[in-house]
């Protein structure tokens, strides 16, 4: 037996439902805040990248400049001097304080360095002298005061230093009979035997 509809009752439709005016515009608005926050998480990524990039940089070329004047014969006299270097394509300035210690013969210098914004060609640098110069003002500084370095270095330098001026270091490069060029290390060279000298 099978069941047919009255023709007094029509069937029902199914009616299409859509997203109302006020449904889409909270959907809008959770879509910009999201965006929003992702925006400002890359954008604060980017800038502690490029920050921590120009602190490693500075660093470097302060300690550059500490180890310049640790390796110098002349011991550095008290004061503020300042001066400017390149590294990684820019120009960086630098300034050093000397300041003695209550110990005899030992100085504290503090080296602090921040890049100037301009760039620099490296290739064109390689064949010139890199080393780090001194500003031609070298007095007290009057006019860095105001600067924001971006790091400082502190060490301390001795009056007690070794007049050595030799190499300390041995070349790698083996000649064929298996020893370093030139003898041992620190040893004078070792002339080549004499073939048919006589012997004692």
């Amino acid at each position: 037996m099978t069941l047919r509809a009255s023709p007094l009752r029509p069937a029902r439709t199914a009616r299409a439902r859509g997203f109302t005016l006020l449904e889409v515009l909270i959907a809008l608005a959770i879509v910009a805040l999201s965006a929003g926050a992702l925006l400002g998480s890359v954008t604060s990524s980017a800038s502690n990248v490029i920050y921590l990039k120009e602190k490693t940089l500075a660093e470097w070329v302060a300690l550059n400049r500490l180890t310049e004047v640790r390796i110098d014969q002349n011991m550095p006299g008290e004061g503020k001097r300042k001066g400017s270097t390149t590294m990684a394509g820019m120009r960086w300035e630098w300034e050093e304080e000397v300041t003695e210690l209550p110990f005899e013969g030992m100085w504290r210098i503090d080296v602090r360095s921040h890049p100037t914004g301009e760039l620099v060609d490296d290739r064109k640098m390689v064949a010139q002298d890199n080393t780090q110069k001194l500003s031609p003002s070298t007095s007290s500084g009057t006019g860095t005061s105001n600067i924001a370095w971006t790091t400082t270095v502190s060490g301390i330098v001795s009056s007690s230093r070794s007049d050595r001026r030799a190499p300390i270091a041995v070349s790698f490069i083996l000649d064929p009979g298996g020893s370093p060029p030139g003898g041992p290390p620190g040893g004078s060279p070792t002339p080549p035997p004499k073939t048919g000298a006589p012997t004692n």
